[in-house]
């Protein structure tokens, strides 16, 4: 019953915080147009819908600094979505008992839901954000996407268990600089 896989716990969460946070998103989409010129309009517009949406302020969900970057605890929301056969989960134990080689499956009925994604008109906006972020950065690991936002120093800076900041001046610097446009 299984239809596809997504794997690891901190590939996971590093999305999530992409999702739960348009301005590191867009800073980081302004990091692809630098380095691949052909996507730069592209981006461009991309970017400026976002803020201009203002979804770096209403989209925002709060994400907390854990030991090694932006982390929430998922059990519950894995075990309901296992519960109604939406996805189903295994994972192995290291020697300290702690799960790890997880991965996530999504089932026939998971898929089949995705596909009539029309029926939830209010889940529309995260599968289609779920499809820029994996067109952009669906290659990169959970370590690479880990380094990616510790590369910011508002990330990386942000002391244990307090909220990760917001970065909408720096995005809107980038943009400014790339694109001669304020946001």
């Amino acid at each position: 019953d299984r239809q596809k896989v997504f794997h690891t716990e901190v590939r996971l969460q590093k999305i999530d915080f992409l999702v739960r946070n348009p301005d590191y998103l867009s800073y980081f989409l302004l990091q692809v147009a630098v380095r691949q010129h052909s996507l730069s309009g592209e981006i461009k517009d991309i970017v400026k819908k976002i803020f201009s949406n203002r979804e770096p302020v209403i989209r925002k969900e709060d994400m907390t600094r854990f030991l090694f970057g932006a982390y929430e605890n998922i059990d519950n929301i894995i075990a309901f979505l296992y519960s109604v056969n939406v996805i189903d989960y295994s994972s192995k134990k290291d020697t300290y008992l702690r799960d790890i080689d997880e991965h996530y499956y999504i089932t026939r009925k998971g898929v089949s839901k995705l596909d009539n994604i029309s029926e939830f008109p209010a889940l529309q906006w995260y599968k289609d954000r779920c499809l820029l972020i994996n067109r952009f950065f669906g290659n990169y690991s959970g370590e690479q996407l880990k380094n990616m936002q510790h590369d910011v120093d508002q990330y990386h800076q942000t002391e244990y268990l307090e909220v990760i900041p917001d970065i909408i001046p720096d995005v809107r610097e980038k943009y400014f600089s790339l694109y001669n446009e304020a946001l």
